[in-house]
């Protein structure tokens, strides 16, 4: 089971994974305001769920500015892709610049993960894969029972995650979306890291950036 919230001024999807054990994961905490983080902890509270892991699709502001409070809430690392370690130190000269405030940052403890690593709560796993062309570091999470992959920001409804920024690379990003997210079955629903949600069937069929 999944639940999407939309944060911050940026709109970035944050997910809370969880099943029938009441164990759940968080990816891409997202949370900017009081309001925000009470909306998750609400959330989590009233469905009597355990926080297992805090996951990170990439190393963007955008989707990392909330991790630092949830960690220490929590009392967890962020997981992360290694590369990711790269695109760290220019986190607070991101924030700066995009209006974002980052608590707790500076306390953050890291656990870098790759294809190896599998991630589990409950009955549940979720496989990893090693997606860069957004950003270097950038992973997907695969549930292959629920039939759902989260994106982060390597793919979106009808388009692709923007690749101008530093470490993005357009023919790198192609090539993660046909050799990671096109060899899932076509039903897979990908949630992604802004927007609504999509088909790899669909993309495949449709977006005008990968055909």
């Amino acid at each position: 089971m999944i639940k999407v919230f939309a944060f911050n001024h940026y709109q970035v999807n944050c997910s809370v994974l969880f099943d029938e054990k009441k164990q759940c994961v968080i990816v891409d905490c997202s949370c900017q305001s009081e309001n925000e983080k009470k909306v998750l902890l609400n959330f989590i509270e009233e469905n009597s769920l355990k926080v297992k892991h805090i996951l990170l699709t990439h190393p963007h502001v955008d989707h990392i500015c909330g991790a630092g409070w949830a960690c220490k809430e929590f009392s967890l690392p962020l997981l992360l892709g290694a590369d990711s370690k790269i695109m760290l130190p220019s986190i607070q000269e991101q924030a700066s610049m995009m209006g974002f405030y980052i608590d707790n940052f500076e306390d953050l403890k890291f656990e870098y993960i790759d294809e190896k690593t599998k991630i589990l709560y409950g009955d549940s796993t979720l496989r990893v894969f090693s997606s860069p062309g957004h950003c270097i570091g950038s992973l997907c999470f695969y549930n292959e029972k629920e039939k759902f992959v989260l994106t982060g920001d390597l793919l979106f409804k009808d388009s692709v995650g923007r690749t101008d920024l530093p470490t993005g690379n357009y023919d790198l990003l192609v090539k993660s979306i046909k050799e990671n997210l096109f060899t899932l079955p076509n039903e897979t629903i990908c949630v992604c890291g802004h927007g609504p949600n999509t088909t790899i069937g669909y993309e495949k069929e449709n977006n005008p950036f990968v055909i």
